[in-house]
C-alpha cells in the first residue's frame, strides 16, 4: 500500500512488528478443530426451548418429542413454560402432574443423552406469586407541598398515589422555591374551552384524574384546540401530559444494519408526527408557537407521561393546538390524551426518559439554559427526613421564604410476569435487588432443583433467562446506599432531579442522572444477573442468558451484564435477515471478557414456511458475527402422536419440532451447525477494530449512530465497564487480558465521553494505540466529576488539539488521533491491512460475511455469501502460512486449495462461493493430505433429465396417490386440489441412462422446495437442503440403467391452507390454534428441473 507521509511509515513498522510478534494467547490447535468438524460433536449441537403450557402433557407426547430431537441431532432441551393461547388442559405448575412430567421429561432426556434445563421462571421474564410488591419492580414517586417560611408547620405530608395502594417512604426533601415553583394550571384560575365538543376539559386538565379524554380527528388540516385563559399573566416553562403511545420505542427496535445516519434507523421503528403545538397569545386571538407537542413512543412498561421544557414565555391565554397526529391508516386515530399540566417551574425536557421512568437512548439535551432564580440551589436543599413520623406527620420549623417539601417513596411498576402457567402468575422481581433474585431462585429453580434430586434426577445441567421485557425500573429499597457506594456520594439531596427539577444547573441535574441510570445499569448487572450466576455455580448449574435482551426497555448496559453470567445470549429472528446486532453486542461481550461460548436465541419466530434452507442464511450470518452455540426459540411441546401441526404455541407456530413435513430430513441442517459452532469455539478472535459506545445507560450498538466500516474489518463493540477494567496496550494495541487484541479504537461520533473514559483513552493513546473519532465536546458524565471542565478540556486539547481543523491526525506520544475523514481513510493511513480483500469488490459491498479466529498453528476464516448470486474472485488473507484448505460444513469435507504467497507475507486463493454458500477457509503449516478442491460449476457439461415421472403423493395426507407427470412443475400450479395443496413427503421416481466414465457426477435438484432425501439404485445418497442445491452421486451410479428416487417434502403450510377452506371432518390437519386462513399464499413445492451435471476428474 503506498502512502508517503511519515506517519504512516511509521504505523506500517509498528503494525509489523505487531503481527510478527503477538498472538492471541490459546492452546487450541488445528487439530483439535478437525476432530470436531470431522467428528459431531453433541457438546456444540444446537438446544431448543421446549415450550409446554399450551395443552395438557402426556409421556407419549414427551417420549416422542424428545425421541425426534435426538434422531435429528439437537443436543439439548431447556424445559420451558411459556404459553401465547387457551391453555386448555394445561396441568397447573408444581401440581403432582406437573411434577410427574417434569421428572419423566428428565429422565427420557438423560436417557436419550439430551441435555436437559430449565427457565429461570414460569413464564417470562423472572417472578411470580411469591414475589410481593416489596420485591417487585419500583419506581420513585414523590408528592409535593409549598409551605410559607418563618413559622412552623405541623401537617401530614401526602402519600405517592399509586393505584397498587403501596408505597415506602425514602426521603422528605426541602428547598427553597424557584421562580415559579409549585405554580401550575392545577393551581391557578384557569377557563377552560374548546372548539371541540364532547371533551371533558376540568378532567383533561387534572393532574389527579384516573381517566382519559378521547380527542377525535378534527379532519386533514384542521385542529383540535384546548384553550386555556389565566385570570392573571401566567408565565410558563415546561408542560406535562399523558397521551397513548404509540409506533415503538426505539429501545423496543431491533438495530439491523444500515447506513450511518442522522436518525435512528431499526426494525419496525418510524418517526412519529409531533401532535401539535403549544402556543402563546396575550389577546386570544393571534398566537404564537411556544414548542411541539411530541408523541410518546410505545415501549415495554406502558410508559404514558412526557414532559417539555421551554423558555419563560408569559400571556394570559395558552392553547394546545392538536392537528394531524394521526397517521394513514390508523386504526385507532384518535388521540386518548390525560392530565395535561401547564407548569411555571423550570424542568428538565423529557426527564422521564432521563431519570429511568421510560426507556429511551438519551441523546442531545433540549433543556433551555434555565437561571439560577429558576432553578434550585443545592447548597440550600435539606434532607428533613427526620421530621416526619411513620404516620406521614411532619413538625417542622420552616425558615424563612416560600419552600417546596416533597415526600419520596417507592411504589410498584406494576410489573408482572408473562405467557405462563396461570397459577403461577405473578409479579416480576426487582432487577436491582439481590435478595429478590435470591427469592426468586428459591421459589422456583431451587425448588425444581431439590425435587430432581430428591426423585434420583441428577441431570439438570443449567438455567436459563430470557430478554428482559418486563419495562422501566428506577429504583430498589437500598438505591441510596448502592448508590452512595458506587458512584461515591450520597444521592438523596438531589432526588427533585429524578422529578426534573433542576439543581444549580442544566449540566449538574444531568449528570446526576446520568449517575442515576449508570447506577442501575451497574445494579442489574451486579444484583440480578451476577446473583443468579453465582447461584447457578453453587449449585453446578450453567447460566446462559440474554441480559438484558434485544429490548433495552431499562436502563442497562447489555455488553457488562452479559459479561456477569457463565454464557451471554444473543437472539436472531427470520424478520431481520442480514443481520442484528444483539448478537454482535454478545459475541463482543464474549470476547471481552473470555467467555467460551457466545450463544444465541436462534429462529425465533420461523414459521412452517420457512426452509432449512431460510434457517442456514440466518445461522451463518450468526456464525459470522461470533455467534457459536444456537438454542432454537422454540419447539412447541406435542402432546399427540397423530395431529398434524398439533400444538402451535398460541398460534406462533414454533415448528421446529417432530410435526414439520422436513424434520425427519434434517439432520444434515443440525450438523451443519454442530460443525461450525464446534469450530468457532476454538482459538481465539482476530478483530481489527473495537468500537466504544460510551457508558451513558441505556446503552447498546446503535446501527445509525455507527461508522461506516469499510469491507474486510471486523468489529467488536464495547462499553466503560471493558475500557476501564479489561482494556490495556502492548505492542501498539487494545489488548485484553487475554491476550485477544485490536488494531484501532473508534469512539462515538456524537462525542459522549466521560473523563473517566477520556483519561485512560488518552493514556492508552500515549501508550501506541489508534483512535479514530471527533474531539469531544458537550457530554454526559458522572456528577462527581462536575468543576473537572479545565482537566477534560486539557485532555481533549492533547488528543485533537485545541482549535483541530475539521479532518487530521495527531501524534501523540506513541500513538496517533485520527477524525473527521472517513474511517476507511484513517484505517488506510495507519496501515491496517483488511482481514480479507478480494480482487473485485470488497467484503461489505459483495455482502461476505466473515469472522477469524486465530489457533495456535492455523488461522481459520468463516466465510458465508450472503446473496443470491455466485461470488467468483481471488480473496487475499494476511496470513504467512504454509498451507490452505477449505472446509466444507454442510458434508464435513476437507479439500486443500492452492495459494499464493504475496512478498508482504500475505495469502491468495481462489474461491468460487455458490449463492447463500458458507464454509471455512483454513491456513496452517501443517500439511495434510487431503483432496483438491474442484469447485462445481452449473456451467460444466450438464443435462436436464428428460421425459416422465411417476410421483406418488401419500392418500394419507390428502394425496392422489401414484400421478405421471409428463414434466416437472410447482405442485401450486395443479388444477389437482390433491397436490395443488399437498403437504408432506412425494416420491418421485425415474430411471435414467447414465455412464459415469471417469468423471464425476452431480444430481442438480435447484431448490426442490423445500427438502429433498436421494436414492440412487436403492442407495441413500443424502439430502439436498441448501444452496448449491446438488449431491455427488458418482460412487452409487453404474454404466447403463439407474434408478433414482427422490424423497421430497415441502411446507406443511399449504394443506393448512386448504383445509381452513374444509369442514372440519374433511381436514387433514390439526392446529391448536389455526395459524393460516383460506386465502394465504402458497409455498412454493416439488421439483421443477433436476440436471445431470459432468465434471471432469483430469
Amino acid at each position: 500500500m503506498k502512502n508517503s507521509n511519515t506517519l504512516s511509515l511509521i504505523a506500517v513498522l509498528l503494525l509489523t512488528s505487531c503481527i510478527g510478534g503477538h498472538k492471541a494467547i490459546t492452546t487450541d490447535t488445528l487439530s483439535d478443530a478437525v476432530f470436531g468438524f470431522e467428528n459431531v460433536q453433541d457438546s456444540a449441537r444446537t438446544k431448543t426451548w421446549w415450550f409446554h403450557g399450551e395443552t395438557e402433557t402426556t409421556k407419549e407426547g414427551i417420549t416422542a418429542d424428545l425421541e425426534a430431537f435426538k434422531r435429528a441431532g439437537i443436543g439439548g432441551v431447556v424445559y420451558y413454560d411459556q404459553t401465547h393461547g387457551g391453555m386448555e388442559n394445561a396441568f397447573p405448575a408444581f401440581s403432582p402432574e406437573w411434577w410427574e412430567m417434569l421428572r419423566f421429561s428428565a429422565k427420557e432426556a438423560e436417557r436419550l443423552g439430551l441435555t436437559f434445563e430449565v427457565n429461570v421462571s414460569n413464564g417470562f421474564v423472572a417472578g411470580g406469586p411469591w414475589i410481593t410488591y416489596e420485591y417487585g419492580m419500583k419506581y420513585l414517586a414523590a408528592t409535593e407541598r409549598k409551605l410559607h417560611g418563618g413559622q412552623y408547620f405541623e401537617g401530614k405530608l401526602e402519600v405517592p398515589v399509586n393505584r397498587y395502594n403501596y408505597s415506602r417512604d425514602v426521603a422528605v426533601i426541602a428547598f427553597p422555591v424557584p421562580a415559579g415553583g409549585g405554580i401550575s394550571s392545577a393551581t391557578e384560575k384557569v377557563s377552560y374551552s374548546s372548539n371541540m365538543s364532547g371533551i371533558n376539559l376540568e378532567n383533561l386538565f387534572n393532574p389527579k384524574s384516573s381517566t382519559v379524554e378521547q380527542i377525535p380527528v378534527p379532519g386533514e388540516g384542521k385542529s383540535v384546540y384546548l384553550n386555556l385563559q389565566f385570570d392573571d399573566e401566567f408565565t410558563a416553562r415546561s408542560i406535562s401530559y399523558e397521551v397513548r403511545p404509540k409506533g415503538k420505542a426505539t429501545t423496543s427496535a431491533s438495530n439491523v444494519p444500515g447506513p450511518p445516519q442522522d436518525t435512528f434507523y431499526g426494525t419496525g421503528y418510524r418517526v412519529l408526527p409531533n401532535l401539535g403545538q403549544l402556543e402563546v397569545s396575550n389577546d386570544g386571538v393571534n398566537y404564537t408557537p411556544v414548542c411541539d407537542l411530541k408523541p410518546v413512543y410505545r415501549a415495554l412498561g406502558g410508559w404514558r407521561l412526557k414532559t417539555l421544557s421551554f423558555p419563560a414565555v408569559t400571556g394570559k391565554y395558552f392553547r394546545l393546538n392538536l392537528h394531524d397526529w394521526w397517521e394513514k391508516n390508523d386504526s385507532s386515530p384518535e388521540m386518548q390524551l390525560a392530565r395535561v399540566v401547564l407548569q411555571s417551574t423550570a424542568k428538565l425536557d423529557e426527564y422521564e426518559e432521563k431519570a429511568g421512568f421510560y426507556p429511551e437512548y438519551i441523546d442531545k439535551d433540549q433543556t433551555p439554559p434555565y437561571s439560577a432564580k429558576e432553578s434550585i440551589d443545592a447548597s440550600r436543599i435539606l434532607n428533613i427526613s427526620d421530621k416526619m413520623d411513620k404516620d406521614g406527620i411532619l413538625r417542622w420549623e420552616v425558615p424563612e421564604g416560600d419552600w417546596m417539601v416533597m415526600r419520596f417513596a417507592y411504589v410498584p411498576t406494576g410489573a408482572s410476569i408473562k405467557h405462563g402457567r396461570r397459577n403461577l402468575m405473578g409479579r416480576e422481581c426487582d432487577k436491582l435487588s439481590a435478595a429478590a433474585a435470591e427469592l426468586q431462585w428459591k421459589n422456583y429453580v431451587g425448588v425444581i432443583l431439590d425435587s430432581l434430586k430428591v426423585s434420583g434426577n441428577y441431570n439438570l445441567a443449567g438455567m436459563v433467562m430470557d430478554s428482559h421485557e418486563a419495562g422501566s425500573q428506577n429504583w430498589t429499597n437500598n438505591f441510596i446506599e448502592e448508590f452512595t457506594r458506587r458512584q461515591g456520594y450520597d444521592p438523596t439531596l438531589y432526588l427533585p432531579a429524578m422529578m426534573g427539577y433542576i439543581i444549580n444547573d442544566v449540566q449538574t441535574s444531568n449528570d446526576f442522572l446520568f449517575d442515576v441510570r449508570r447506577n442501575i445499569a451497574d445494579m442489574i448487572s451486579d444484583n440480578y444477573f451476577g446473583t443468579f450466576e453465582r447461584l447457578c455455580k453453587e449449585n453446578g448449574l450453567t447460566l446462559t442468558a440474554q441480559a438484558i435482551g434485544n429490548a433495552l426497555c431499562i436502563p442497562a448496559d447489555p455488553i457488562q451484564a452479559k459479561s456477569k453470567v457463565a454464557k451471554p445470549q444473543g437472539e436472531f429472528w427470520p424478520i431481520q435477515p442480514d443481520g442484528m446486532y444483539d448478537i454482535k453486542e454478545c459475541s463482543s461481550s464474549a470476547h471481552l471478557y473470555n467467555k467460551y461460548i457466545a450463544s444465541a436465541e436462534a429462529y425465533t419466530d420461523a414459521k412452517y414456511s420457512h426452509s432449512a434452507a431460510d434457517l442456514k442464511t440466518l445461522a451463518d450470518y450468526a456464525f459470522a458475527w461470533g455467534i457459536n452455540e444456537f438454542v432454537i426459540c422454540a419447539s412447541a411441546y406435542q402432546p399427540w402422536l397423530n395431529r398434524y401441526p398439533g400444538n402451535t404455541g398460541g398460534g406462533r407456530h414454533y415448528c421446529l419440532n417432530r410435526n414439520n413435513t422436513w424434520w425427519e430430513y434434517s439432520a444434515p441442517f443440525w450438523d451443519y451447525q454442530a460443525r461450525i459452532a464446534y469450530v468457532m469455539r476454538k482459538g481465539k478472535p482476530a478483530i481489527d477494530l473495537c468500537v466504544y459506545l460510551g457508558g451513558n445507560a441505556p446503552v447498546k450498538i446503535l446501527t445509525y449512530k455507527l461508522p461506516d466500516i469499510p469491507g474486510g474489518y471486523d468489529f467488536d463493540a464495547f462499553t466503560s465497564d471493558a475500557l476501564l477494567t479489561r482494556m490495556s496496550v502492548r505492542n501498539n494495541r487494545v489488548m485484553l487480558p487475554d491476550g485477544t487484541g485490536y488494531n484501532m479504537m473508534v469512539l462515538p461520533r456524537d462525542g459522549d465521553i466521560t473523563l473517566d473514559a477520556l483519561r485512560k483513552i488518552a493514556g492508552m493513546v500515549k501508550q501506541g494505540i489508534r483512535v479514530y473519532g471527533p474531539k469531544p465536546g458537550a457530554h454526559f458524565d458522572s456528577n462527581r466529576d462536575t468543576g473537572k471542565q479545565a482537566e477534560y478540556t486539557r485532555l481533549a486539547d492533547e488528543l485533537w488539539g485545541e482549535n483541530p481543523a475539521s479532518q487530521g491526525f495527531n501524534q501523540v506520544g506513541k500513538g496517533v488521533v485520527y477524525w473527521g475523514m472517513p474511517l476507511a481513510e484513517a484505517i488506510e493511513k495507519a496501515s491496517i491491512i483488511p482481514d480479507i480483500s478480494m480482487q473485485t469488490g470488497n467484503t461489505k459491498d459483495n455482502m461476505i460475511y466473515f469472522a477469524h479466529r486465530k489457533l495456535a498453528d492455523a488461522d481459520l476464516y468463516f466465510m458465508a455469501n450472503r446473496k443470491d448470486l455466485p461470488e467468483e474472485t481471488t480473496f487475499t488473507f494476511p496470513v504467512n502460512r504454509k498451507f490452505a484448505e477449505l472446509w466444507n460444513p454442510v458434508t464435513g469435507e476437507r479439500y486443500s486449495l492452492t495459494g499464493r504467497k504475496s512478498k508482504d507475507g500475505s495469502t491468495s486463493v481462489d474461491l468460487c462461493m455458490a449463492p447463500r454458500e458458507a464454509f471455512f477457509v483454513v491456513f496452517t503449516d501443517k500439511q495434510e493430505k487431503l483432496p483438491a478442491m474442484k469447485w462445481y460449476q452449473p456451467t460444466n457439461r450438464s443435462e436436464t433429465i428428460k421425459g416422465s415421472w411417476e410421483v406418488y403423493f401419500d392418500p394419507v395426507w390428502g394425496g392422489p396417490g401414484k400421478v405421471v407427470f409428463d414434466e416437472l412443475y410447482d405442485w401450486t400450479s395443479s388444477t389437482d386440489p390433491r397436490i395443488k395443496y399437498y403437504s408432506g413427503t412425494a416420491v418421485y421416481k425415474k430411471t435414467i441412462q447414465c455412464n459415469p466414465s471417469n468423471d464425476r457426477i452431480y444430481l442438480d435438484l435447484g431448490n426442490p422446495g423445500l427438502i429433498a432425501r436421494v436414492f440412487v439404485n436403492s442407495q441413500e445418497a443424502g439430502v439436498v437442503w441448501c444452496s448449491p442445491w446438488n449431491l455427488d452421486i458418482t460412487k452409487y451410479l453404474t454404466h447403463g440403467e439407474n434408478k433414482l428416487e427422490i424423497h421430497m417434502a415441502n411446507s406443511l403450510m399449504n394443506r393448512m391452507i386448504y383445509d381452513a377452506s374444509l369442514p372440519e371432518e374433511k381436514r387433514v390437519t390439526y392446529a391448536y390454534p389455526a395459524i393460516v386462513s383460506e386465502g394465504d399464499p402458497l409455498v412454493a413445492s416439488g421439483l421443477k428441473e433436476v440436471k445431470i451435471v459432468r465434471e471432469s476428474r483430469d
